[in-house]
């Protein structure tokens, strides 16, 4: 049970910490502004950040588990 609580609490640091990279990598690829120069609320790349650090969470939580297991 410990090994399963301290890979998700690592999993959970590294989704946090990825949200907020890979959201101002995409918003600085696809920025939120209409053609006449207004800005809108980025709700597509928001998801895209959450999806793209969900899965990266997901395999870090696998991965953490794993190495655990052998020692």
């Amino acid at each position: 049970m410990r090994i399963y609580l301290i890979s998700f609490v690592i999993s959970l640091i590294i989704m946090l910490i990825s949200t907020v990279i890979t959201y101002n990598i995409i918003d600085g690829l696809d920025p939120p502004v209409t053609e006449d120069e207004h800005r809108y609320m980025p709700i597509g790349n928001i998801i895209k950040s959450l999806l793209l650090s969900f899965v990266l969470g997901a395999f870090v939580f696998i991965v953490a588990v794993k190495i655990q297991r052998k020692k």
